[in-house]
């Protein structure tokens, strides 16, 4: 059979906020904008479980799911992000299973089969008497290494939010049971508080309901199987009517740049002095990290920043600790904005420009190529790269050097990546040619290899340059090209 939309819907903070609250799965992932940036996902994700339970509700709703339910079989491919909509498809029915997806435009992000008949007598799985009853915290656990799961087990009460997860979801609540209901919703505290914790990423599940069950007010697990290929924790869980296995994977945590102290070890004191340099993105990634690089020379810095007000006050604090209070500042600055009414607040000279403005640049997509992404990409790398040229060379007084960091992805473009790639090309295109207009602003363009930065801080392992290493002949090659 083709598809059909039983329901849709567009999850926003509100929805986001309510289910943290009812399951106490507060994963800044889910929660915090400035957090999530520093995440693969880029920005804030609707929760898994949230959206499996107003799918499984839906479903119930529309009478699709009459017979009685016996499993759920469910894998997370791709994230909705909050203020998408979502659209549930049945792809099709018979006697023993449904099978449903979510689907955001044309992509699909979440696979639900659901099982039909008898229900199995019996949970499965035995945990050790031993296991703790979990208390949760206003933050996740902090995991970074997968071996320190591998010996976590424990209980998770479901009686204090079963009657309003059964308010919340009625439909499927009547259908399995709210204390099922509410069971299932805590997989996702389990996940993104507990185990793998703030660095998680949930993968799947595959439930059995069952009849017969001991722990109708708690449900436990116990991590069965870690695959350090993947960086992936498996859990075995049981209770509050339900008994099959939960799959996760450990994100890496966002990335460090090198301190400053240990960059003055390798960079003359005076190395760039007598200049002053707008870091545009400046606050975090190699924005950052490059700030540090020409300060520990001795130049001047300006960081702008879109939204991350606390990344940059901080490495302002850092920066003047170990040099002067007149060395780094901070500015808020949108490339989106007009670039003349935020950069008007300028108080120095700008000899240098290093513009690092970026967004998420590996999107999830469903086709080839994206007009409106790629569009998104140029206004981001080419019209906020030429806009602020244009505002520093009417109102300096002297040249500006300013550097442009293209990619090596322009020359090996990976499929998912067209359109930043081509943005990329196209900001080359205008960098030569603003060098041929003569004008008062140089352009040097470098295609930066995959360096490790939060973007590219991937579950799956990959060749990645260090930083430190790339970026210093670099600026050393920016600073020496200055003229006037």
């Amino acid at each position: 059979m083709s598809s059909i939309t039983l329901a849709s819907k567009t999850f926003t903070s509100i929805d986001q906020n309510l289910f943290a609250k009812l399951t106490g799965d507060f994963n800044p992932i889910h929660i915090d904008a400035i957090a999530a940036r520093r995440t693969q996902a880029g920005s804030i994700v609707v929760h898994g479980i949230h959206a499996l339970l107003w799918a499984l509700e839906k479903i119930v709703e529309m009478g699709a799911g009459k017979e009685e339910i016996a499993s759920l079989r469910v894998q997370f491919t791709n994230f909705i992000y909050v203020g998408s909509q979502a659209d549930l498809k049945l792809l099709g029915r018979d006697e023993k299973s449904i099978r449903a997806a979510l689907v955001v435009d044309t992509l699909t992000t979440t696979n639900l089969i659901i099982t039909l008949g008898a229900r199995k007598g019996t949970e499965g799985i035995e945990l050790p008497s031993a296991a703790p009853r979990m208390h949760l915290a206003n933050e996740p656990e902090d995991f970074v290494r997968l071996e320190e799961l591998s010996a976590l087990n424990g209980w998770l009460d479901v009686t204090d939010p079963v009657d309003a997860i059964q308010r919340y979801f009625p439909y499927a609540s009547s259908a399995i049971g709210g204390f099922r209901v509410a069971g299932i919703a805590l997989l996702s505290t389990l996940v993104g508080m507990i185990c793998p914790g703030r660095h998680s990423l949930f993968a799947g599940l595959t439930i059995d309901l069952v009849d017969q069950h001991r722990n109708q007010n708690r449900i436990g697990f116990q991590v069965s199987g870690t695959d350090e290929r993947f960086r992936m924790v498996r859990m075995s869980v049981t209770g509050a009517g339900v008994c099959g296995s939960v799959q996760a994977f450990l994100r890496w945590p966002p990335i460090s740049q090198a301190q400053l102290s240990d960059i003055m070890n390798i960079v003359a004191p005076t190395e760039f002095a007598g200049s002053t340099a707008l870091i545009i993105g400046g606050s975090r990634g190699l924005g950052a990290l490059t700030a540090k690089i020409l300060a520990a020379g001795g130049g001047r810095v300006i960081v702008t920043y879109a939204t991350g007000r606390a990344d940059a006050e901080e490495l302002t604090a850092e920066i003047r600790s170990q040099t002067t209070s007149d060395t780094c500042h901070a500015l808020q600055y949108d490339i989106h904005l007009d670039a003349a009414a935020q950069l008007k607040e300028l108080r120095a000279h700008v000899s240098h420009l290093y513009y690092f403005a970026t967004s998420n640049i590996a999107r999830q997509k469903s086709g080839v190529f994206v007009m409106a992404l790629f569009d998104e990409f140029l206004e981001m790398y080419v019209n906020g790269f030429y806009e602020c040229c244009r505002y520093l060379e009417e109102h300096g007084s002297q040249a500006l050097t300013a550097f442009y960091p293209s990619s090596v992805f322009v020359e090996h473009t990976p499929s998912a990546m067209i359109e930043y790639s081509m943005a990329k090309m196209a900001g080359e295109m205008l960098c030569a040619s603003m060098n041929r207009a003569g004008g008062r602003v140089h352009t040097v363009v470098s295609r930066l290899p995959r360096l490790l930065t939060d973007q590219t801080a991937t579950v799956l392992p990959m060749d990645r340059g260090h930083p430190l290493k790339v970026m210093l002949p670099v600026i050393r090659a920016v600073q020496l090209s200055r003229t006037g």
